[in-house]
């Protein structure tokens, strides 16, 4: 389904902030004291983590503890930056990456490397570092620079094999920040389940898993309108992570023209037709990859590629204004709640 945008809804987002409502919402819906719901709030994965949990204050309390406490151990295991990481030590030692838990990660990202024609690349750091998204200092840097810095830039270099992971070129480094925020976002749900929490919600800067029902119906998550202000509307969610992309996290402005940190692989500059996606999966490792993923495909092939994939949705704003969907959100996106 397609439909035009009003001018002001250039993009779409996960509201940051839509999870709080969502909890306040619950709990008025249901008449239950506010006390049912326990929250806590760290900063992880350059972001706030804030964990809602439904039940009696000290289990889920202790309970939040533990889902925060293992989406640390993650974001401290997957951080480039950590001087600890075994892929630190990939990136600038060449030293093979053994880890159990890394591979797995690794092993579907180059699956969807694979079958995205390159479009999800998790090779893609010498990018990254060269634009100066990690020094939160980003320029525009030479047309020769990126074309330079594009030799260092391809899946095909990494080699999984036997237990672990090597490269054929020294200088390949890799970021798989395009897809461990997922996976920690799973683990907190798994930790969260194991220890017997039945109703909760995650939101890591935004992007959501809904965990069990919302006192009994589903959760409700808004879709904000980021150029703008408000919402694009509300989706109702239960067991299923809500994750999104969008030229509106990291970016600058050059000459009237945004650049934003979400890369074509293949090409070396920001992806251009989306200015926003959302995408809605089961699964929040995969939920956060094919947002990456389908983000750098564009609309038409994005889409479609999404039509075929089983268990997953996906909500697209192109730079022009339009808002599109997968078939299966044609009725799924419901119109903002009116203003309390």
């Amino acid at each position: 389904m397609r439909r035009t945008a009003a001018a002001q809804l250039v993009m779409i987002a996960l509201a940051c902030t839509v999870a709080a409502v969502l909890v306040s919402c619950a709990s008025e819906d249901s008449g239950a004291p506010a006390g049912d719901v326990s929250e806590k709030t760290r900063f992880m994965m350059g972001t706030y983590v804030t964990i809602h949990v439904r039940g009696p204050k000290e289990a889920a309390d202790l309970a939040i503890d533990a889902a925060l406490d293992r989406m640390e151990e993650v974001d401290d295991k997957f951080n480039i930056l950590n001087p600890e990481s075994p892929l630190h030590a990939f990136n600038h030692e060449g030293v093979p990456v053994t880890d159990e838990e890394i591979l797995g990660i690794v092993a579907s990202a180059l699956e969807m490397s694979r079958s995205t024609d390159g479009a999800f690349d998790v090779s893609i750091s010498p990018l990254i570092e060269l634009w100066g998204f990690y020094d939160e200092a980003p320029e525009l840097p030479e047309r020769q620079e990126v074309e330079v810095c594009l030799e260092r830039v391809g899946y095909e270099y990494l080699i999984l094999e036997e237990g672990s992971l090597r490269k054929t070129r020294e200088d390949v480094r890799i970021d798989l920040g395009g897809i461990a925020k997922g996976y920690a976002v799973g683990e907190g749900v798994r930790v969260l389940e194991e220890m017997g929490v039945t109703e909760a919600l995650i939101d890591a800067g935004g992007d959501i898993y809904a965990l069990g029902a919302r006192d009994g119906g589903p959760w409700k998550v808004g879709i904000r309108a980021t150029r703008g202000e408000g919402l694009l509307g509300y989706l109702e969610v239960q067991d299923t992570a809500v994750m999104g992309s969008g030229d509106y996290e990291r970016f600058f402005v050059h000459e009237g023209k945004r650049y934003h940190h979400i890369f074509d692989p293949r090409t070396g500059y920001p992806a251009e037709e989306l200015s926003g996606i959302t995408v809605i999966s089961p699964d929040p490792t995969m939920a956060d990859a094919w947002a990456t993923a389908l983000f750098v495909m564009g609309p038409e092939k994005g889409l479609k590629f999404a039509e075929q994939m089983p268990d997953l949705d996906a909500i697209m704003m192109t730079t022009s204004g339009e808002v599109l969907y997968t078939s299966g959100m044609e009725t799924e996106l419901r119109s903002p709640p009116e203003s309390r």
